[in-house]
């Protein structure tokens, strides 16, 4: 799935996709940062795998969980690891025991 701007700049991973599906710009209810809407055309196609690029969904904890629910791989980080990313006191807290 990919957004007019991802034709546009002809994104490298337009380029490599099996199959391409529009969706539009504007609110985030109605294209790709909607996980419900990301899972629901994931499945529809019977993809393996879903990157999310970059942006809304791509920080959304909920995105892997609801994927890997329908079998469908998540290339990118696992939930838990978005969520202590989303908190910059966590994260801060990471990164310092981390060393």
């Amino acid at each position: 799935m990919a957004t007019r701007d991802d034709l546009d700049a002809n994104a490298e991973f337009i380029r490599l996709a099996d199959t391409f599906i529009e969706v539009p710009s504007g609110k985030n209810i109605f294209n790709y940062a909607n996980v419900d809407l990301i899972c629901e055309t994931a499945k529809a196609q019977k993809v393996d795998a879903v990157w999310p690029g970059w942006g809304h969904a791509s920080e959304n904890p909920e995105l892997p969980n609801k994927l890997k629910a329908l079998g469908i791989a998540f290339i990118g980080p696992t939930s838990n690891v978005m969520s202590v990313l989303g908190d910059k006191i966590a994260a801060n807290i990471l990164a310092q025991t981390a060393g």
